[in-house]
């Protein structure tokens, strides 16, 4: 019986060995920019909520048609035209902001946090080897006890500093996984990087572009024309004084709402457009700063071996360095992703232009 019962757990182990090594390891898949945008224009939520708001506008827009046969009627028919065009240009401009900022920022977000780990990594490393070399100098009496806990300190903080850069990194590739409509829990591996690419463009050129491509104006424009179209149906002897006025009122309104979107628009490019430079100088002046403490904590450890400067100089060195490099990251990082934005904020194209729907006749 015992010998019976023997056998029969060995062929359960091996079956489980034989399973556990057949097991796949999870598969991770592989992203570039251009394909996270491709994925999330196809599967993001908030996109497929704008597109079913587009068909609802153009189901209304093709009953007021209908109705107009039986009831004409053109204010009614003029603004479900407007109502659809309306959708369209959010879908398009929903398009744009996820291309350009929503799925480009998360992309870099997690590109960054990925930097950031191994910034921290490295961080954890020479703080372990500061701490040795404290605690040998200890050891020969030319450290007291103090700099030993200091030591001990500044590694468990650079450890503390490492779990919270991997969970923020766990909680980017969250976010990029829902904004591309995929499973939050797949594994991704992205194959792109970000480096500093400055516009070649100049203000006068931005604002010009702004003004012929943003949507806010053309949307001001068919307003204003609309109000001119209810003004003149109402100009008759058989509409009263008070609703003449509303109308003319209503001209006036959307007059001065064009007027300020013309005014807005290059105000806005202009701020952007100065931010964004300022961003890219920063990110070359945090990349050299980065440099210099690199050079510095290098000179320090090798003075603090000679015994020309204290323990407190060379953990804060160390420090110094760390978040020397995480600024240049957060620099590249905001770099990035203004220029992203100032694409949008011309009015840019997305890099593949997806189909428009049919415009209503």
């Amino acid at each position: 019986m015992r010998k019976s019962l023997l056998f029969g757990v060995v062929v359960l182990l091996i079956t489980l060995t034989s399973f556990n090594s057949g097991a796949q390891e999870p598969k991770v898949r592989q992203l570039s920019l251009e394909e996270s945008i491709a994925i999330g224009l196809e599967n993001n939520l908030d996109l497929k909520q704008a597109a079913y708001n587009l068909s609802l506008r153009e189901t209304e827009y093709q009953e007021a048609k209908i109705n107009n046969l039986l009831k004409t009627s053109i204010v009614t028919l003029k603004n479900a035209e407007l109502s659809f065009k309306k959708a369209r240009d959010v879908f398009e401009e929903k398009k744009k902001q996820l291309a350009l900022e929503e799925i480009t920022g998360r992309y870099f977000e997690v590109l960054k946090y990925k930097e950031k780990v191994q910034i921290e990594q490295i961080s954890v490393e020479q703080s372990k080897e500061n701490l040795e070399m404290v605690k040998n100098k200890f050891s020969l009496g030319d450290a007291s006890e103090l700099d030993v806990m200091r030591a001990e300190v500044g590694f468990s903080q650079a450890q503390l500093d490492l779990t919270r850069a991997q969970n923020d990194l766990t909680v980017a590739r969250m976010n990029l996984n829902y904004a591309l409509g995929l499973p939050l829990d797949l594994l991704i591996k992205l194959t792109g990087t970000f480096s500093l690419e400055t516009l070649e463009i100049t203000l006068e050129e931005s604002i010009q572009k702004a003004m012929n491509n943003r949507y806010e104006i053309i949307e001001a424009r068919d307003n204003l024309e609309f109000a001119k179209l209810k003004l003149s149906l109402k100009q008759n002897q058989y509409t009263s004084e008070i609703e003449q006025k509303k109308a003319e009122i209503e001209l006036r309104k959307e007059q001065v709402n064009l007027e300020k979107v013309m005014k807005m628009i290059p105000l806005e490019i202009t701020s952007s457009f100065l931010s964004l430079k300022e961003k890219e100088t920063n990110a070359q002046i945090s990349e050299k700063q980065a440099q210099e403490k690199d050079e510095s904590y290098r000179i320090a450890q090798a003075q603090y071996k000679a015994g020309l400067i204290t323990t407190a100089d060379l953990l804060d060195s160390q420090i110094e360095l760390t978040q020397a490099n995480i600024n240049a990251l957060e620099a590249l990082f905001g770099a990035n992703l203004a220029g992203r934005e100032f694409i949008k904020a011309l009015g840019g194209e997305l890099e593949k232009p997806q189909e428009k729907p049919e415009k209503p006749s």
